[in-house]
């Protein structure tokens, strides 16, 4: 899937830009497990924003920015409503 690839590529970027070049699974919990940190969810937002025209005025939940997966989630659900 194109979406999982790209944000598997960013995910990635912030992780190495931290220093940190250990694997991580699709569903790995990134920002719980402290991996992914604020500033990298503000890359998250601005990523989603820019290429998938996500809408986070109503508010966000960090659940839906933890992981590949819920990524992945999080932009086939709001595709799906557009």
């Amino acid at each position: 899937m194109e979406d999982r690839a790209a944000v598997r590529e960013v995910v990635a970027k912030l992780l190495t830009q931290k220093g940190d070049r250990g694997g991580f699974s699709d569903s790995d919990l990134l920002l719980t497990s402290g991996r992914l940190d604020s500033v990298d969810t503000l890359e998250l937002v601005v990523f989603l924003e820019q290429n998938y025209g996500i809408d986070f005025s109503d508010g966000l939940n960090r659940d839906d920015l933890d992981s590949v997966d819920s990524l992945v989630g999080l932009i086939a659900s709001k595709i799906s409503k557009a």
